[in-house]
C-alpha cells in the first residue's frame, strides 16, 4: 500500500513541475522582460500577471489564484503611474479601493464588501480637498451626502434612502400629484350633467322643464281662532 502511494507521488511530480508554463508578457520592455506570467498544469492563471500596451507601457498587474482575481489589481497611466487599485477575494471586489490623478493625488477612495460599495466614500479635487463625501449601503447611496466647492464650503447636500434622493423624490411626487389633479379638473369640466346642458343644473323630477312656470304658492293654514 505504501509503495503504491509512493509511486503515485513520484508519477505526479513531473506533472506538477513540467505542466506549469511561464511566458513573458507580450510587448514587455525593459525590466518587464524579466517577468513571467504563470499558467498551471490545469490552464489556470496563478500569481501576478502583467499586461503591456503595444507601445510597451505597463497597463496592469493582476494577482490571480486559480484563474480568479485574488489580491491587488492595479491599472496604470503611461509611464507606470498608478491609475486605480482594487482588492479582490476569489474574483469578488473586497476591501479598499483607490483611484488616482496622474499627479499621484488620490481622486476617489472607499470600501467594497462582497462586491458592492459600502460605508464612507470620498472624491477629492486634484489638490486633495473634498469634492463630495457620503456613505453606501449594499451598493446604494444611503444617508447624508455633502458636496463642496474648491474653497471647502458646502455647495449642496442630499439625504438618500436605498439609493433614492428623499427630497427629490418628494418633490417629484408632489409635482405628479398636482399634474394629475389639474388633468382630472379639466376632464370633469367638459362633462355634460345627465339630462341637462353643460354647466347647467339637473331639473327636479316631475317639474316642468320651462323655468318660467312657477309652482303654486302653499295654502295658508286654517284659522283656528274662529268658532
Amino acid at each position: 500500500m505504501k509503495m503504491t502511494k509512493l509511486l503515485m507521488v513520484v508519477l505526479l511530480i513531473p506533472v506538477l513541475v513540467f505542466g506549469q508554463t511561464e511566458e513573458r508578457p507580450r510587448y514587455a520592455t525593459g525590466k518587464g522582460k524579466k517577468h513571467r506570467n504563470v499558467t498551471d498544469e490545469m490552464g489556470q492563471k496563478q500569481g501576478v500577471w502583467k499586461t503591456y500596451t503595444s507601445s510597451g507601457q505597463l497597463s496592469s498587474d493582476v494577482e490571480y489564484l486559480n484563474n480568479q482575481r485574488h489580491g491587488l489589481t492595479r491599472t496604470y497611466y503611461p509611464y507606470e503611474k498608478v491609475l486605480e487599485e482594487i482588492n479582490y477575494q476569489y474574483g469578488v471586489k473586497e476591501g479598499e479601493y483607490k483611484k488616482y490623478y496622474y499627479s499621484g493625488q488620490v481622486s476617489v477612495e472607499g470600501q467594497y464588501v462582497a462586491g458592492k460599495k459600502e460605508e464612507k466614500w470620498t472624491k477629492m479635487y486634484s489638490d486633495g480637498t473634498s469634492q463630495w463625501e457620503g456613505t453606501y449601503k449594499r451598493g446604494q447611496r444611503d444617508g447624508d451626502w455633502k458636496y463642496y466647492d474648491r474653497k471647502g464650503n458646502v455647495s449642496a447636500s442630499s439625504t438618500f434612502k436605498n439609493g433614492v434622493d428623499v427630497k427629490a423624490a418628494a418633490e417629484q411626487k408632489a409635482s405628479d400629484d398636482k399634474k394629475k389633479a389639474e388633468a382630472d379638473k379639466k376632464k370633469n369640466a367638459g362633462k355634460t350633467p345627465a339630462g341637462g346642458k353643460p354647466g347647467g343644473t339637473t331639473p327636479t323630477p316631475g317639474m316642468p322643464k320651462d323655468s318660467t312656470i312657477k309652482a303654486a304658492p302653499p295654502k295658508a293654514p286654517a284659522d283656528t281662532t274662529k268658532k
